[in-house]
């Protein structure tokens, strides 16, 4: 699964992560921050995280996710979703 720029669902957790570069959160913080429903966030984030643009790590019950700082199109990504203003 590609980046869809045209998911609103994409665009919230891109510009989220943006916003807060050193951010760690976990599937039900995210959904209460961005409205989203918690199992479509998880999906989502999993497939990230296979991806390799997130990475995941459990803390106790919670598996909390990052932007992966060393993902090779992780600027080019950044500039996609700031140059467009999604």
């Amino acid at each position: 699964m590609p980046i869809n720029f045209r998911s609103k669902l994409h665009q919230k957790l891109l510009q989220h992560y943006f916003s807060h570069p050193d951010g760690e959160y976990y599937v039900r913080e995210l959904s209460r921050i961005l409205s989203f429903d918690a199992a479509l966030i998880s999906r989502e984030l999993k497939e990230f995280a296979r991806r390799g643009i997130f990475i995941s790590s459990n803390r106790g019950r919670e598996k909390y996710f990052r932007l992966n700082k060393n993902y090779p199109l992780l600027n080019e990504i950044k500039s996609i979703i700031n140059s467009a203003k999604l």
